[in-house]
């Protein structure tokens, strides 16, 4: 949730000090890993669905994040599901991301949810939410730019209409993507544009948290295969 949305989230040098809650709970057997190579999905999955309750926090005013540096890990979220604004359909873990919006659609945009869940060990990192179309399988048309939201909770399975629809909180930024590389924050967007993204890993280490990626324009499509591109956290 972030997104970031989730998550960011799936997040001058000030994030936002008033921010709505993001909703986490304890992670359980989560397994995701550090830099995934394999397919749809986190190398394993054995985590079980979120539930909706849990802690929450509010995102602060962060200052000194890194400016420079190489990642130690990028963690990609452990699952990612489809939502129909029209509808309030929930298509829960599936194996692309997409994100759509046209003129004749009806309003049936389509947003990618994402749950995200960062290993306690890095609970004295930086993270930053970031978003990437490196893959061979990753395209985006149209406007290229995209919202992040947190969630209030992670989605926990599929369903036809609300609720419990997308549980969408925090508006934390809009990106310009790059197809074939790694998306650039607008500036002035939100409180992780603010912050290119950075957000102390404490405040998420060792719990699971949603997400949401809304298109943004009246017309763009972006899709990529879930796990292995797109939103990610990146570890410093």
């Amino acid at each position: 949730m972030i997104a970031a949305t989730i998550l960011g989230g799936i997040l001058s040098s000030a994030m936002l000090s008033q921010a709505a809650p993001l909703t986490v709970r304890q992670s359980g057997s989560s397994s995701t890993t550090s830099c995934n190579s394999g397919g749809g999905y986190p190398i394993t999955n054995t985590t079980t669905p979120p539930s909706t309750s849990g802690t929450t926090f509010s995102w602060g005013s962060y200052t000194g994040y890194p400016t420079s540096g190489t990642a130690v890990a990028t963690i990609y979220p452990e699952y990612t599901s489809q939502y129909n604004v029209a509808t309030g359909a929930v298509n829960f873990n599936t194996a692309r991301g997409f994100v759509s919006r046209s003129y004749t659609n009806g309003g049936a945009d389509s947003t990618a949810l994402v749950t995200f869940a960062v290993p306690a060990q890095y609970s004295q990192n930086w993270c930053r939410v970031a978003f990437g179309l490196e893959a061979a399988g990753s395209y985006a048309s149209g406007s290229l730019k995209a919202q992040l939201f947190t969630s209030l909770a992670p989605a926990t399975a599929s369903t036809t209409t609300w609720p419990s629809g997308n549980l969408r909180n925090q508006n934390i930024g809009a990106i310009d993507v790059v197809p074939g590389g790694e998306a650039v924050w607008q500036v002035g967007s939100g409180p992780a544009a603010t912050s290119n993204g950075f957000f102390p890993c404490s405040l998420v280490a060792g719990q699971v948290f949603g997400g949401e990626v809304v298109p943004q324009g009246d017309q763009v499509e972006i899709s990529w295969p879930a796990g292995q591109d797109g939103i990610k956290i990146m570890v410093y």
